[in-house]
């Protein structure tokens, strides 16, 4: 489908690829992986032919559709979601809006050229996916954590991570020969990551992914393309696969670097022993061998960075304790209820939860920056916070690296500031570069690198692997896990939360008196049963009709406006159903099979009885919420 033939990039004199040999067949599952920075986006620009090569070869077909999810996609705030998901088929939308127009010429004038277009435009309707393309459109957008509710919304009123999420739906929903997507989990929780799994291992066409999700591209891909020092290696298998043999072959490189190390230095001792002596044309001959000796390299090993993280004197036994807190934006907009939490000193927290359920205002909470609405919260003696906020907005973006980190060591000698803005990979001219111009992967290693000086005994870190790559995510797992302090952590990243966490804070629907809450339960375990679990939602049992009596002592007249709207809408869901019914009966009658035009006008009614079903459906539900609020209000 692909294929590169030594090919080669430079730029400015410097080569960015070199010697590239790769391809993607119909069948390619592919990881590409490697450091920040080492041209993973620039190989695929070739691939996809933004970009020509220096030198070699790229092989494409002419009709190779490629569906490409780069890391900031640009977007029209102006368009409407919904419109702009129909777009990613524009074959089928086009084909939508002549059978709409086709079909309200009928309306207005019934003639045999109008039925027989509309008949084969129906035709040509039905061999794109018909109707079924928008139930596509349904299930993929929900499963991305957009839901009906918000799909007539403009882009604009979208967060950066949602319009990152609504690109990769439309990208999904596409006709494509090969599917790339560049680092495609960096702004879905856990359960839509899953879900994306699910979707690529049922998918019948190639793919090739960027990620710096370990677990991710276990369960997702064959083969990890590697990219280090410009070259690309090809390992088969996935990405626990390309680990074990990458520490076999380093480990192998390793010995044979040491035995040619001891091999040359003896050989140089005899040389320098005999070169004027008796053996003298020996000791020419073994310089001729050394001069004409390839010299292995030695291996580069990842975790190179020492990286250690102090605290500056130790806290007290209880960090926190949460009973009966209720936390929320405000009292309209309550996250979670009834939450008993305890966090002791060295616990290793990590915070689970769907995306919008409220594990930010939770670690603000505990920060003191949100005030808790109900409850009692106590926060532990001597704590020294450090929190990495994943916005990084306590940056100044007026200062260059070097100042940012000067500030907070201000007598310390330039070497040692230079030496840790090496270690979170800031060399040379990069250390005077200002916040304002650096990348998120490199404000993300900043930002560590200042909150680890710091010396905090308490870290909280929402989403902290972000934009770091595996090398840069392992050396800060493993300084955490020798961190003599306590954490509590948001991350997506499955690996590194089994790595270092000790028990989970979960946000989960509970049942109370038969109708369900938000809460946060405290578990340890295992954490892919945790994740089972997590996601779930109980089945409240049906509540019985209250007492009219009681009803009439508790505040009557506006119980009876609530119970005056609540069958206004209860009959009104009930006449939509019974309508939604009489059509699902006319289309399985047989001589509707035959009429094209009315099955057309039956669906289009359809949708839209669906679409008032499910907003009497809420307000049904809200006005049943105010109504039991205020029964309840002096039991």
């Amino acid at each position: 489908m692909i294929s590169l033939q030594d090919m080669s990039l430079e730029f400015g004199g410097n080569y960015i690829l070199q010697d590239i040999n790769c391809s993607i067949s119909p069948n390619s599952r592919i990881g590409l992986v490697g450091d920040n920075g080492s041209g993973k986006t620039t190989l695929i620009r070739v691939m996809i032919g933004e970009l020509q090569p220096t030198a070699g070869i790229v092989v494409r077909p002419r009709q190779c559709h490629i569906a490409y999810l780069s890391q900031n996609p640009v977007l029209d705030e102006d368009v409407i979601l919904f419109d702009y998901i129909r777009c990613a088929r524009p074959h089928w939308l086009d084909l939508y809006r002549q059978i709409e127009e086709t079909s309200g010429e009928l309306g207005d004038t019934l003639t045999r050229d109008l039925e027989e277009k509309l008949a084969q435009l129906t035709a040509r309707f039905n061999n794109l996916g018909g109707y079924e393309y928008e139930n596509e459109i349904s299930f993929v957008l929900t499963s991305l954590g957009l839901p009906k509710t918000v799909w007539f919304r403009r882009i604009g009123s979208f967060s950066g991570g949602e319009q990152t999420r609504i690109v990769l739906a439309g990208i999904l929903l596409r006709q494509f020969d090969l599917l790339i997507l560049d680092e495609p989990t960096n702004h879905l929780d856990i359960e839509m990551i899953q879900w994306l799994e699910g979707y690529l291992v049922k998918l019948d066409r190639p793919y090739l992914l960027v990620s710096h999700d370990r677990r991710f591209l276990d369960n997702t891909v064959t083969s990890i393309y590697a990219l280090e020092d410009t070259h690309l290696s090809i390992t088969k298998g996935n990405y626990r696969s390309f680990s074990e043999a990458r520490a076999i072959a380093l480990m192998s490189q390793e010995r044979m670097y040491e035995r040619q190390q001891r091999f040359i230095a003896r050989t140089q001792d005899f040389i320098s022993k005999n070169m004027a002596g008796q053996k003298t044309s020996q000791a020419k001959s073994r310089l001729k061998m050394l001069n004409r000796l390839e010299i292995i390299k030695r291996p580069k090993h990842r975790h190179q960075t020492d990286l250690k993280i102090r605290s500056a004197r130790r806290s007290g036994n209880d960090v926190f304790v949460l009973d009966d807190v209720t936390i929320g934006i405000n009292e309209q907009l309550i996250l979670a209820e009834e939450v008993n939490l305890r966090a002791h000193y060295r616990d290793r927290v990590c915070i689970i939860g769907r995306n919008g359920c409220g594990k930010t205002t939770l670690l603000r909470t505990l920060l003191g920056d949100r005030e808790i609405l109900d409850g009692y919260l106590k926060t532990g003696a001597s704590l020294i916070i450090g929190y990495y906020d994943q916005q990084q907005v306590e940056l100044d973006e007026k200062l260059t690296v070097f100042d940012c980190l000067l500030q907070l060591v201000p007598i310390a000698p330039q070497g040692y500031v230079l030496s840790w803005l090496a270690r979170f990979g800031f060399r040379g001219d990069d250390t005077l570069k200002r916040v304002s111009v650096l990348s998120g992967g490199e404000k993300s290693r900043l930002y560590l690198c200042l909150l680890i000086h710091q010396n905090p005994n308490l870290l909280i870190l929402d989403e902290p692997t972000n934009h770091l790559d595996i090398a840069m995510t392992e050396t800060l797992l493993s300084a955490l896990k020798d961190y003599d302090g306590t954490i509590i952590f948001v991350s997506h990243d499955r690996y590194f939360i089994s790595q270092l966490a000790t028990r989970y804070w979960v946000f989960c629907q509970c049942l109370r008196d038969s109708q369900l809450y938000n809460t946060i339960t405290d578990c340890e375990g295992d954490l892919e049963l945790i994740l089972q679990t997590a996601f779930t939602t109980p089945e409240p049992e049906k509540s019985k009709p209250m007492d009219r009596e009681r009803r009439r002592k508790l505040n009557p007249w506006y119980l009876q406006q609530i119970q005056q709207k609540l069958d206004h809408h209860g009959d009104e869901l009930s006449r939509l159903t019974m309508d939604l019914t009489l059509i699902h009966q006319k289309l399985s009658q047989s001589e509707t099979y035959t009429n094209e035009q009315q099955i057309f006008l039956l669906r289009s009614h359809m949708l839209e009885l669906e679409k008032q079903i499910e907003q009497e459906r809420l307000n049904v539900r809200e006005l049943e919420d105010q109504y039991l609020q205020l029964s309840y209000e002096d039991l």
